[in-house]
């Protein structure tokens, strides 16, 4: 990984923390993938649906600037 990429990487981070500190937060969920292997965490989930109509908009989103 780049030096780049990992700057990316702290910069949406901080910008997260930022957010929760500021707003409060609900719910989170995080997904990293180090060294080829994809990890989650997330806070106890109350709308299944909800959280996979979000993660649909992601997967559209991932694919779209993929064939960018």
């Amino acid at each position: 990984m780049t030096v780049e990429r990992r700057e990316e990487i702290r910069d949406v981070l901080d910008a997260v923390a930022s957010k929760v500190n500021e707003d409060g937060a609900t719910d989170i969920l995080v997904l990293v993938k180090t060294d080829g292997v994809y990890s989650r965490y997330s806070t106890s989930i109350d709308n299944a649906m909800e959280i996979v109509a979000q993660l649909e908009i992601l997967k559209y989103d991932i694919l779209r600037r993929m064939h960018s």
